[in-house]
């Protein structure tokens, strides 16, 4: 197949997030407190009103490997941006006041926050090298938007990251087995197992199953995208 001029494909993914960003305030709060009660999984819901007909799923006869990446790096922004901020934001003694550890022992409380840093530079490293590849391939790469994650506490932060991981978990499942190139094959999969161990140990945190089921459930692109207009504003 042959790949689509350089702005084809981010120009796809942008005009779709664009349209998500028209969501209220309000429906992204009522996203969100739907998202961190229902776990695992929950970004896969469409946010209300989101018109989910903009978007076609990855499986699509006419999408290109860069398509593929640019819908990676779509989450990887958004996943990066979310812990970088989030970060920025809670210190140390704010993660010590967290309610959601308070049961955890006192030895893997003071481990949390360094691994939510190693958590973050992940996906920059995913972020940074789904950009170097797209342009490798020719095309350009999506850019990170802005974002709202409506975040009050650490409990908050704690309950979207595992919503967060285990949707990435899902998207990869659902976009990796559209790359033609097999390179780009293992490399996708490389990246799904970090954030299935990502999601393994936020859901440990959240008091959830690290390990619900014997087969992780794919996600299409459609519903990712939508689910993420609940985090994406106008800048």
């Amino acid at each position: 197949m042959t790949e689509p001029d350089s702005s084809q494909s981010t120009g796809r993914i942008e005009s779709i997030l664009a349209t998500l960003r028209g969501e209220s305030a309000a429906s992204r709060r009522s996203f969100l407190r739907r998202s961190a009660a229902a776990g695992a999984g929950a970004l896969a819901l469409s946010v209300a009103g989101s018109n989910a007909a903009l978007a076609h799923d990855v499986a699509d006869d006419d999408t290109s490997d860069v398509d593929v990446l640019n819908f990676a790096l779509t989450l990887e922004h958004l996943e990066h941006a979310f812990y970088r901020d989030g970060l920025e934001r809670f210190d140390e003694r704010a993660f010590r006041g967290a309610e959601t550890l308070q049961g955890l022992a006192y030895r893997m409380r003071q481990d949390i926050r360094p691994n939510f840093e190693t958590i973050r530079d992940h996906e920059k490293t995913h972020v940074d090298t789904l950009t170097a590849v797209v342009e490798d391939l020719g095309g350009e790469p999506v850019a990170e938007a802005c974002y709202d994650f409506g975040l009050e506490d650490v409990d908050d932060f704690i309950a979207v990251a595992g919503v967060l991981e285990n949707t990435g978990v899902s998207a990869y499942d659902g976009a990796i087995a559209t790359i033609q190139r097999a390179d780009l094959l293992t490399a996708g999969a490389t990246i799904a197992t970090v954030e299935a161990r990502h999601a393994s140990y936020l859901n440990t945190l959240n008091d959830r199953d690290p390990f619900p089921a014997a087969f992780d459930e794919a996600s299409s692109e459609s519903d990712v995208l939508d689910a993420a207009g609940g985090f994406i504003v106008d800048c």
